[in-house]
């Protein structure tokens, strides 16, 4: 009983906030359309009063017939008729009531799409996204994606068969007071084992988010294209199938347990309902027996008490169903309402805009940073400068820091210690939009986007939708032309196999592109990561020779382990274990002896 009353009074505490988040959740399903979600309430609230109706009206139409009532034929047929039409109004309206719904439900998938994507949006560094629970949030949210137009099929049958409820149960007060009440008290702790079972199904999701990823990782990659190849060659189906089934079983047994849990509660529970209705028409057979009832009493007080019993279990359900779609629900807001960017922002009015053209260049002051759920500094007291209109190269071997350098330099984290200054400036104190539009990336994983080859190289300049006169110029200069020319469809072609009528190129051959893309941008900083790791030592060298030119008037920095790229950088930055090691020409550094001529030496030795 206490464990009980601390439910029922817990409940009571949650409710307001329960309210707020159901008038959201159906603000965001309902909105797209207020007029559709007005029409499809009424003719909820319509159709919910016509069981009623037709209760009272069986009664009426019974004792209308019954022999001796002084019944009169006419009143009699007007009353079948009336009741007829509860039967044909439900008949004509409930398709109507569907397709509304259908209509809402579509919108509001898209609507809900429209949201994640703006909350991706606003997601502007990789503070939260490259963080693993953010991944499970994202997973469990994307599998709530279907419940929130959902919500309104089950408020629907919760609010429907609600005012059908009230209106039963208003007519078996007639009968006696505690018979509704003894009704409603029944059903109250099944509603609350729903409620319970609902929200441990949600817990469960939840907690089965990582082997719901893992899962779904197996059953791509047997699929995709880009892991195809050694899937087959190593035969690692059955590995895969193997470890899906593996994560497959943990979390069906988690659902499996708690839906048996509630079963067991469930059947008790109905067990208790039952009998409630039982006493209610054992209560109705009783005064019929003494002769307080007619015949239209009889077929009204039996029918509304059957009624009520199936009008319950349909609330029960609906509203469960209705308190798991909002658990859904407020997982999606959590993550709409947290899409912001986590790193540092100017002050409105304040925000410095990006220049044009580096003065003096961008300067790393005693820079350290740890990724959040690191253990160990990525970067650790790095200073060194990026001076305007040169061109710096940084080397070092593989997982020393390069590629955190370009995700704080891009503002997708800000370092934890010192300062990254450009033009004199912090960075944190310049338009976080303006100066990534200030800066091109080529990225040593670049996106190999699903677009067209013109689309591929266009999305990277400031405005694509104007870039058309540089495509073709930049891609000259990247190389991405001699691509186009071997294209059925040139530049007009699609970089995919994933639809019809697309292609799919070499890895070279995106480099190629994602260069361009990078170059078409009128960025005064340019950071090219591995510019060249896909290209044969022809189109590098090609490449280079243009380079001088395409930098004119620009500041750049060139991370690669090429060291026929690096030389030709006006200065060098060696790093080793997140620290600079040295810095200088290439003909200083190659006669200090140290490691950047020890690397430079192994790498050249190859080749002699």
């Amino acid at each position: 009983m206490r464990r009980a009353w601390d439910r029922l009074t817990g409940a009571l505490r949650g409710l307001p906030a329960g309210v707020r988040l159901g008038r959201r959740g159906f603000g965001l399903v309902a909105g797209p359309d207020p007029r559709g979600a007005a029409a499809f309430i009424g003719l909820v609230v319509l159709l919910s009063a016509l069981p009623v109706v037709q209760v009272w009206l069986s009664k009426l139409v019974v004792d209308e017939l019954t022999p001796g009532a002084g019944s009169s034929p006419r009143v009699a047929l007007a009353l079948a008729a009336g009741y007829a039409l509860t039967l044909l109004v439900p008949a004509a309206l409930d398709p109507v009531r569907r397709s509304l719904s259908i209509r809402l439900e579509d919108r509001a998938v898209g609507a809900v799409d429209r949201h994640l994507m703006e909350a991706g949006r606003r997601l502007e560094d990789l503070v939260r996204i490259e963080r693993p629970a953010f991944q499970d949030e994202l997973r469990t949210v994307q599998d709530s994606i279907w419940q929130a137009p959902r919500l309104l099929m089950w408020m629907d049958n919760a609010l429907g068969n609600s005012l059908t409820l009230v209106g039963l149960l208003g007519l078996l007060g007639g009968l006696h007071p505690v018979l509704p009440l003894a009704l409603i008290a029944a059903g109250i702790p099944q509603l609350f084992a729903d409620q319970k079972a609902a929200w441990l199904a949600y817990e469960a999701m939840t907690r089965r988010s990582r082997a719901a990823r893992e899962m779904d990782y197996c059953a791509r990659i047997a699929t995709e294209p880009d892991a195809a190849k050694e899937v087959r060659v190593f035969g690692l189906g059955g590995f895969f199938l193997a470890r899906f089934e593996e994560r497959f079983s943990f979390a069906l047994s988690e659902v499996t347990s708690a839906r048996l849990r509630h079963l067991r509660i469930s059947s008790a529970l109905g067990g208790i309902q039952a009998l409630a209705a039982a006493g209610g028409f054992w209560y109705v057979a009783a005064r019929a027996g003494a002769g307080a009832l007619t015949l239209g009493d009889i077929a009204l007080y039996l029918n509304a008490v059957a009624q009520a019993l199936g009008v319950s279990s349909r609330i029960r359900i609906s509203y469960a169903m209705a308190f798991e779609s909002l658990l859904h629900i407020r997982g999606i807001f959590n993550l709409l309402d947290n899409a912001k960017a986590r790193v540092a922002q100017p002050e409105d009015g304040r925000e410095l805009p990006a220049p044009a053209t580096l003065r003096s260049g961008v300067e790393l002051r005693e820079v350290s940073f740890t990724y959040p759920e690191g253990d160990e500094r990525a970067l650790d007291g790095v200073s060194f400068a990026l001076r305007a209109g040169e061109v710096t190269a940084l080397v070092g071997a593989n997982g020393v820091g390069k590629s955190t350098l370009v995700k704080l330099l891009t503002r997708m984290y800000d370092p934890d210690e010192g300062e990254i200054l450009l033009d004199g400036r912090p960075l944190r104190e310049y338009e976080l939009s303006g100066l990534r539009r200030a800066i091109a990336v080529v990225y040593q994983d670049f996106a190999r986007f699903a677009l067209s080859l013109r689309e591929n190289i266009a999305v990277g300049a400031d405005e694509p939708g104007r870039a058309e006169t540089r495509v073709e110029r930049v891609a000259g200069w990247a190389g991405a032309d001699e691509v186009a020319g071997k294209l059925g469809q040139g530049y007009d072609t699609q970089l995919t196999r994933r639809f019809e009528g697309g292609v799919e190129v070499s890895g070279g051959e995106w480099q190629k592109v994602a260069l361009a893309r990078g170059f078409v941008r009128d960025a005064a900083l340019v950071i090219l990561d591995e510019p060249t790791s896909a290209l044969d030592a022809d189109a590098e060298h090609r490449l280079f020779e243009r380079f001088r030119k395409l930098m004119r008037g620009r500041t750049a920095l060139i991370i690669s382990h090429r060291f026929s790229t690096v030389r030709m950088a006006d200065r060098i930055v060696v790093l080793e274990g997140g620290r600079v090691l040295e810095q200088g020409t290439h003909a200083e550094l190659t006669r200090r002896g140290g490691r950047y001529a020890e690397l430079f030496e192994m790498q050249a030795g190859r080749y002699r």
